[in-house]
Order: C-alpha cells, then sequence, then structure tokens
C-alpha cells in the first residue's frame, strides 16, 4: 500500500518526519544567506538533482539555522540576472536582502522567506496535510530549534517505501 492511503490509514502515517526525511549536508547543499554567484553557480554543479535549496545562516558547531529557501530556478535566473556575462564570479550576495524576497516591482521573489518546516516529531499524515492543505507546497524542512535536519518532498512523501 502506498501514496495517499499509506498516509491516511496505516501505521506509517503516525511515524515521525524525521524517519522518512532526506538528510541534508549544510556544508554542501545549503546557500549561505551571505554567498557569492560562484557559490551558487557551484551549488548547481554539485547537486543537479536537488530541486531545492535551504538558505541558511551557519552556526560554529556545524549546524545551521534555516532562514530561507531557493528553488533551483531562481538559483539560476538570480545568477543570470546579477551576473549576465559571468565576468563578476565574486560577487556578493546577501540572500536575505529583502528585495530577493518581496521585489518592489512587483515580481516572482527569488528566496522564499519562512519556508515550510516542521519538528522532527510531527507525523507523516500531518507533513502530508501541510504540503496539500496549508500551503500546496512540494518541499518541507525538518528542523529542530531552527536547526536544519532534513528535507521531504512531495514525491519522496507519496513514494515512500513501507
Amino acid at each position: 500500500l502506498g501514496g495517499i492511503p499509506a498516509l491516511t490509514f496505516t501505521d506509517h502515517a503516525d511515524a515521525p518526519a524525521f524517519s522518512i526525511m532526506r538528510k541534508i549536508d549544510v556544508t554542501k547543499e545549503c546557500l549561505d544567506f551571505k554567498t557569492t554567484l560562484l557559490d551558487m553557480q557551484q551549488l548547481l554543479t554539485e547537486n543537479p538533482k536537488l530541486d531545492y535549496f535551504p538558505v541558511v545562516r551557519p552556526l560554529d558547531d556545524g549546524e545551521a539555522v534555516l532562514t530561507a529557501s531557493m528553488t533551483r530556478q531562481n538559483v539560476d535566473r538570480l545568477t543570470r540576472i546579477l551576473d549576465p556575462m559571468g565576468l563578476g564570479p565574486e560577487t556578493p550576495v546577501d540572500l536575505m536582502d529583502p528585495e530577493l524576497q518581496r521585489p518592489s516591482d512587483g515580481g516572482q521573489p527569488f528566496v522564499e522567506g519562512c519556508p515550510p518546516h516542521v519538528c522532527p516529531s510531527t507525523t507523516v499524515k500531518e507533513v502530508y496535510l501541510i504540503m496539500r492543505v496549508a500551503h500546496g507546497e512540494n518541499v518541507i524542512y525538518v528542523t529542530r530549534d531552527g536547526c536544519l535536519l532534513g528535507d521531504i518532498t512531495f514525491s519522496t512523501l507519496m513514494s515512500h517505501k513501507l
């Protein structure tokens, strides 16, 4: 049994989010909130299968606080807009700049501030409801005390083996 029935009518529905999340390596799969165009391009190149990138504030102990999120498409779009000729790879980028989250021209934001997240003990059923009902999101981050642990995508949620 898989898909929606497994998320609502089986013991799997009450499993914690932690048990199905994909662990995120905060040093290799995330964008620092203050980054460079080169770092953004390298992240895309080194993670070709990822469609979502958490934006984090690193801590001294190797953990990182989740601050925002970007899609692969928006990371690529932003690097092309800020450096169309590819001549300034060391250009600094502050991903917490309000203009990137809520453009004054009313355009599409590059960065999603306050991305949807749950604590590790949130049930799989609750994650599903948050994704489909509350946000219509394709990714939910799992955090503990604000620190990023992992993510759950809708496709992972629907295909998770029981």
